[in-house]
């Protein structure tokens, strides 16, 4: 009773602090560089949290089933290569379902591959990224990619009520819904007792095979979306791995407390993660400070919330120590007086 109190309420405050601090950075920000506040960098600072959270959300399902997905690093510029590359000559409908189909070819493999034939996903992952960059390099024959009509990037990333454009709105309204999926559906309950004892959730019959998969097939398809909407926006793509996108959205998940043992957390904290990195992220770049910095201090981020992991953790344990102790104090009592107001009654 105690542990499991302790748990839901660390990882909620996990969740909160995340937020918070993705808050208090805002403000830091605002007071501290000339110009973040204003709407056209609002409109920028959407732009790069709606992508970030996008990614995020699909690697934070693969992550609470207690796996991880390496191949965002190709998914990811695969699908904007692709849609790209045949944007003039199929249509970018076709070639956007083209770049996000191979995506999802992927994630399938990667799914099967880890659930069904139980390899490790870091493996798998491993080989599926080297997959998906050797087909970015063959689509293109190793040159830069154009769109000839950049129109459609212009309508997609045209301001919508000044800080939002069509983009943003796509991207964080399927982050919506995946996070109400997650929360009202029995596969979100699925990934976490996966993610909390694979072996014990299968001897149960729970369908981890298909759960696995199905997080897999998620965590490509916000990529390959993320990637296609990028390259339509930009129109223009470059084959080669995105590393430090991966980087970010990892580190974005972490921050926002999911657990990397699998099991714990939430999407809401990691798109808090994603948030406060876009808001670190644009409000350093608008100062004038160095991209190799900005790595710097992202990854400061990330070791200052794992030193605080255990001493949050132990914090949160007393306090949920206290109010079950709380709580059975106030029953007994109650239990008593209801004891001798019977036994009262009965002389």
């Amino acid at each position: 009773m105690i542990n499991s109190v302790t748990r839901s309420t660390y990882w909620g405050a996990r969740t909160l602090l995340t937020w918070l601090v993705a808050a208090i950075a805002y403000v830091a920000c605002t007071m501290a560089v000339p110009g973040f506040s204003t709407i056209g960098n609002l409109y920028a600072l959407m732009q790069i949290f709606a992508t970030l959270a996008l990614v995020s959300a699909g690697l934070a399902i693969v992550m609470i089933a207690g796996e991880f997905d390496l191949s965002i690093a190709a998914t990811y510029p695969l699908a904007g290569l692709v849609t790209v590359q045949y944007a003039d000559e199929l249509g970018l409908p076709v070639s956007i379902a083209l770049g996000v189909g191979l995506a999802l070819v992927i994630g399938l493999i990667n799914g099967i591959a880890t659930g069904a034939v139980r390899i490790a996903s870091l493996a798998v992952t491993v080989a599926t990224m080297m997959l998906g960059i050797g087909l970015g390099y063959f689509v293109t024959g190793n040159n830069v990619v154009t769109m000839a009509d950049y129109r459609p990037g212009l309508q997609l990333t045209e301001p919508i009520l000044g800080a939002l454009s069509l983009q943003t709105i796509l991207q964080l309204g399927l982050v919506a819904v995946l996070i109400l999926i997650v929360k009202r559906a029995w596969w979100g309950r699925f990934l976490y007792a996966i993610g909390s004892d694979g072996n014990r959730a299968r001897s149960s019959g729970l369908p981890v095979s298909w759960s696995v998969t199905v997080a897999f097939l998620v965590s490509a398809g916000f990529a390959g979306i993320g990637g296609a909407l990028e390259g339509v926006a930009l129109a223009t793509g470059q084959p080669g791995p995105n590393n430090a996108y991966l980087l970010q959205a990892a580190t974005a998940v972490l921050v926002g407390g999911v657990a990397l043992t699998g099991g714990r957390g939430s999407l809401v904290g990691a798109v808090g993660g994603a948030l406060l990195l876009a808001i670190l992220n644009n409000g350093l770049s608008l100062a004038g400070v160095a991209s190799a910095t900005i790595q710097l201090v992202n990854g400061a981020v990330l070791i200052a919330v794992v030193i605080c992991d255990r001493p949050l953790r132990r914090l949160v344990q007393r306090g949920s120590d206290r109010l079950v102790i709380r709580d059975y104090e106030t029953t007994s009592a109650a239990t008593a007086a209801e004891a001798i107001h019977s036994d009262g009654g009965n002389t």
